[in-house]
């Protein structure tokens, strides 16, 4: 324990002068979520920026009163499959959707032949990422989620009523959506997005 301890204090004391490319060899096979506990999200700070490929839906309960265990798997199981029919429709499929991550506070995401483009904040405290979008044809506006990075895998996600806005405006089918918004209704705090990998 204390080897442990005493690493992830080296860690947040060269935290500053380290890339996320050489941060992110530090941790491989290490307990990402731990040490981004003890820094207080400056791991997923540092890591952050770079780019990440669209691998499959994300979907994480975030409230004190989701259920657990088997039916809290079910329920993201359900949910994961649900999503990707959605997203199948807007072109954010494995291959053809990246997102990228600038040091300079600029993103862009690459959704099959269309790209997005924006400036993002990032809150170590809490998570919490802020994405703007400056696509006026679209008034995409801007989305509030939350980027959790584990290794070299990284969920953002949303609420699931801004996600849902977002992919209407993109042009998915509301009939698909309405059926994953019945379903999300049973479960509080579920949070939907996507789980992204370097």
């Amino acid at each position: 324990m204390k080897k442990v301890i005493a690493i992830v204090g080296v860690i947040f004391l060269c935290m500053t002068s380290l890339s996320a490319q050489s941060l992110g060899d530090l941790l491989k096979g290490a307990a990402t979520s731990i040490i981004d506990n003890v820094t207080g999200g400056k791991a997923t700070e540092v890591m952050l920026p770079g780019t990440w490929n669209y691998v499959s839906p994300a979907v994480r309960l975030q409230s004190d009163d989701a259920l657990a265990g088997a039916l809290a798997n079910a329920a993201v199981t359900g949910m994961e499959t649900k999503l990707q029919n959605a997203y199948n429709y807007v072109g954010i499929k494995p291959g053809v959707c990246k997102f990228t991550y600038n040091t300079d506070n600029t993103f862009s995401m690459v959704l099959g032949k269309r790209t997005l483009t924006g400036t993002y904040t990032f809150d170590a405290s809490t998570h919490k990422i802020v994405m703007e979008f400056s696509s006026k044809l679209l008034k995409l506006g801007s989305m509030t989620g939350y980027a959790y990075i584990d290794g070299e895998n990284m969920d953002v996600v949303f609420d699931c009523s801004k996600l849902f806005d977002f992919l209407v405006k993109l042009g998915s089918k509301v009939s698909i959506l309405n059926g994953i918004a019945k379903f999300a209704e049973n479960y509080d705090g579920m949070m939907i997005g996507f789980s992204l990998e370097r």
